[in-house]
């Protein structure tokens, strides 16, 4: 440890998984809908379609197992958090994304957060949430309100 004071830490949980495995769900829908293709007139087509079914299938085991983990914790440091066991330093942040309840650390070099930073508060989300603009706060990190690109 650098010296921090790690004494608090709060409950967090992956973020509700419904919007995302709407969106992946729809295209399997909608692919397994069209009367089968013939592989010896589309070949192409079948294949492709074949593997665009197999991707989703696998993105939604991917979100299914990412909502499932158990709660974790985040520990609050002077200069750092320790997320799911992870230390990011206050510089290495770019930015902090809060889209009503979930959370998102934006890390330097990065356009997308990272499955491993995006949580949501499971208990006192309002002083979870003071917390964290108090530490962006005192570490000059830009908070920013709105939606934001995640990895499944």
């Amino acid at each position: 440890m650098t010296g921090d004071s790690l004494a608090i830490t709060d409950r967090i949980k992956a973020p509700n998984p419904f919007k995302a495995l709407i969106g992946v769900l729809i295209p399997i829908i909608i692919l397994a809908l069209p009367p089968n293709l013939d592989p010896d007139r589309h070949f192409y087509l079948y294949y492709i379609r074949l593997v665009w079914i197999g991707l989703s299938i696998a993105a939604c085991l991917f979100i299914l197992i990412n909502a499932l983990r158990k709660e974790r914790q985040l520990q609050w440091g002077t200069d750092s958090l320790i997320i799911r066991k992870e230390r990011i330093s206050a510089s290495g942040i770019k930015a902090i994304y809060i889209d009503g309840p979930i959370v998102g650390i934006l890390p330097d070099g990065k356009r997308i957060v990272p499955v491993n930073l995006c949580f949501r508060f499971t208990e006192d989300t309002a002083a979870g949430r003071k917390r964290l603009m108090n530490w962006a706060e005192e570490n000059e990190i830009r908070l920013k309100y709105k939606r934001f690109v995640r990895w499944l």
